[in-house]
């Protein structure tokens, strides 16, 4: 059992498998190119409704467009796995040469040796982050809100309840068509945690975070103070999504990485040109 986990272990870290990869995700993407084409719609509610009932709806009803698309998961999945095998390899041999005992210059140098393989992890987490992000992200969608009606968000106790919209309008000469119409739209929120109250400032760039879940500005009305007989109301895209503190913490690790990479390089370009 024991030798064969090893032959596995190994065949996952080969070079070969790495090259055969990367070929096939080349020509993955190739044949992705040509599906899309005319077919974006079938993508679309992946934003909305998660990689699981996509997979189960759109995708596996329309396997001649979306095909290309579960190959890449699988080879993505490969890819992740091979890189972190290799890695990992190199990090067990770079440490075992520490504990060797090269020399105090050979250990003092560790850490940079470690720079690529510190962002190959990160990269790893990167990608661990955007299958969570697929896998279990909640979405809550057509949520619209008026003056002084709130959304409770599902498995906290948490309300969000809208004060007031004041949008922003454009009150220039210049752009003619552009008068009177909204430019920044604002919408002012009550945070409700059960225990405490706070305000926040939702617009279109600026999402607000509460609860674990992040809420997003999709659509609003009035458009313009020409339309201000219109009632208002505020349409929400609210998201909670597991993957962004990967995508954090991957962020960090490939940084890291990559300032001793720079770091290292730049130490051998003085102590060459010396």
């Amino acid at each position: 059992m024991h030798r064969s986990l090893l032959v596995l272990w190994r065949s996952l870290g080969s070079i070969n498998l790495t090259v055969g990869l990367c070929l096939l995700l080349t020509a993955d993407l190739v044949w992705g190119y040509f599906s899309l084409d005319r077919r974006m719609p079938l993508f679309t509610p992946l934003n909305d409704m998660g990689l699981i009932p996509w997979m189960q709806t759109y995708g596996s009803h329309n396997l001649a467009a979306t095909g290309w698309f579960f190959l890449l998961l699988a080879l993505l999945t490969l890819l992740a796995v091979n890189t972190f095998v290799c890695t990992t390899n190199r990090v067990v041999q770079l440490l075992a040469a520490r504990s060797d005992g090269r020399g105090t210059g050979h250990r003092r140098r560790l850490a940079l040796k470690l720079a690529p393989h510190i962002m190959h992890y990160g990269l790893i987490v990167i990608l661990a982050g955007y299958l969570a992000s697929y896998l279990c992200t909640q979405v809550l969608t057509g949520r619209t809100l008026v003056p002084g009606s709130h959304l409770s968000l599902p498995g906290t106790s948490g309300q969000v309840t809208l004060l007031a919209f004041e949008p922003e309008h454009y009150r220039g000469t210049r752009l003619a068509f552009w008068r009177n119409e909204v430019i920044t739209a604002r919408a002012r929120l009550l945070l409700d945690d059960g225990t405490s109250k706070q305000e926040a400032m939702l617009s279109c760039t600026r999402p607000v975070r509460f609860q674990g879940y992040s809420l997003h500005l999709r659509d609003f009305a009035p458009k313009s103070l020409d339309g201000m007989k219109m009632k208002t109301r505020i349409d929400l895209y609210v998201r909670k999504d597991p993957g962004v503190a990967l995508y954090l913490a991957g962020i960090v690790l490939f940084t890291l990485g990559l300032a001793l990479y720079l770091y290292e390089w730049i130490m051998y370009r003085e102590a060459t040109t010396e």
